[in-house]
């Protein structure tokens, strides 16, 4: 039986990640749409600036695991570190700065209210959360075109 589900899976796999998006995607919303009447109380200038703070969360994270990342290859073997290559650096780069929004929904879903109404908590995080892959997206986009026109010029 599951050696049959595991193979639809994976002849299905566009969509099945497709339908795993849509369904984790939805826990955030229903977090926000128990708020909905406090939501339209807040002024736009309010979440501007926690979607700035977002920003900044995350490029103070990427900054700090360059430096830690750095060290960590120094550390341990220097350029023959597995840190020192340079897909292995991205990798944990990037993995390293991201934040998860759903881990972000369950903790805000424990405080029970402390900091103020859950929905309201999460919106912003789901804020930052679209900013850090769109930052994300242009930095693996940023160092695909630097590999690629050094690979054309090495060609050359």
């Amino acid at each position: 039986m599951f050696k049959g589900l595991a193979a639809y899976i994976d002849q299905n796999q566009r969509i099945s990640s497709m339908i795993s998006t849509i369904l984790l995607s939805l826990t955030p919303w229903m977090q926000v749409s128990k708020s909905r009447p406090l939501l339209l109380t807040f002024t736009p200038q309010v979440f501007i600036e926690a979607i700035g703070m977002g920003i900044l969360v995350h490029l103070t994270l990427l900054g700090f695991n360059t430096i830690a990342v750095k060290c960590m290859s120094a550390a341990f073997g220097g350029t023959e570190s597995i840190f020192a290559k340079k897909e292995n650096f991205r990798a944990l780069l990037i993995v390293c700065s991201q934040k998860a929004l759903l881990i972000v929904v369950a903790v805000v879903e424990q405080l029970s209210g402390t900091l103020g109404e859950s929905g309201l908590l999460v919106l912003p995080c789901v804020a930052a959360h679209i900013n850090q892959v769109i930052i994300d997206s242009l930095l693996v986009n940023f160092w695909l075109q630097k590999d690629q026109s050094y690979d054309n010029n090495f060609e050359a």
